[in-house]
C-alpha cells in the first residue's frame, strides 16, 4: 500500500470512530494562562578545528617540518634520537615500528618507521639518515616536490648536480646527500626509493 493510501485509510478510520461516539456534555474548559515566552536559545559556542600537524619534507641536511603557514624547522642530522623521534611524531603520529640492523655498513643502525613508509636512521644515538620507500609516493617529498614517483625529468629540474648511473642497485641517481633508484633509464624513469644522509644499502 502506498504511503498516501495508508494515510487516507488511517484518517477515515479516525473519522468513523469519532462519529460513532456519543457527544458528551462538558463544562467549558477554564481559560488557561498564556504560556510564557520561551527563553531564546543561546547560540552554540563556535568550534575550533583541531590544528593540523606540520608536514615533513625530505632535505639534504635532515628532515624539515613545514607548517600550514609555510614556516619550516629543520631536524638536522646529528640531532639526538629522542628529540628527532619526538619532532617527527608531532607531524606523523607515533612510529609504526622500531628495529636495529647490525649489518649496515656504517655500523649497527636503528630504524624508526612511520606509516607513510618513511624511515629515520640513527647511529650512536643520533639522527644520521632517512629513507622513503615505495609506499611513500605523494606522502613525503622534498620542498621541490621530489619523492617516490617523481620522474627523472623532475629530478633534473630540481637538482643542478644530478648524477645518474647504472650500479649494482639498478639505475641509481645522486644529488648532494640525496640518492635513490629509478625504475628505468631515460627521462621517463621514475623514482622507486629515495634516501638522504647515511644509508643502509647493500651493494
Amino acid at each position: 500500500m502506498t504511503t498516501l493510501r495508508l494515510l487516507s485509510a488511517v484518517a477515515l478510520a479516525a473519522l468513523v470512530t469519532a462519529c460513532g461516539k456519543p457527544a458528551e456534555d462538558s463544562a467549558p474548559a477554564a481559560p488557561t494562562a498564556p504560556a510564557s515566552p520561551a527563553a531564546p536559545a543561546e547560540p552554540a559556542a563556535p568550534t575550533t578545528p583541531a590544528a593540523a600537524g606540520p608536514a615533513v619534507a625530505l632535505d639534504q641536511e635532515g628532515l624539515r617540518l613545514v607548517t600550514d603557514s609555510g614556516s619550516t624547522r629543520l631536524v638536522k642530522f646529528g640531532t639526538p634520537t629522542a628529540d628527532t623521534v619526538a619532532a617527527l611524531s608531532s607531524a606523523l603520529g607515533n612510529p609504526a615500528d622500531r628495529s636495529v640492523n647490525s649489518e649496515c655498513g656504517a655500523g649497527p643502525t636503528e630504524f624508526v618507521s612511520w606509516s607513510n613508509d618513511l624511515d629515520a636512521l640513527f647511529l650512536d644515538g643520533k639522527f644520521a639518515g632517512w629513507s622513503a620507500g615505495r609506499d611513500s609516493g605523494g606522502k613525503v617529498t622534498t620542498m621541490d616536490g621530489v619523492g617516490v614517483g617523481s620522474t627523472r625529468q623532475q629530478l633534473t629540474a630540481a637538482f643542478a648536480d644530478l648524477k645518474v648511473e647504472e650500479s649494482t642497485l639498478g639505475i641509481e641517481f645522486s644529488a648532494g646527500d640525496i640518492s635513490g633508484i629509478l625504475d628505468k633509464d631515460g627521462p621517463a624513469g621514475k623514482v622507486q626509493v629515495i634516501w638522504g644522509g647515511t644509508s643502509c644499502v647493500f651493494r
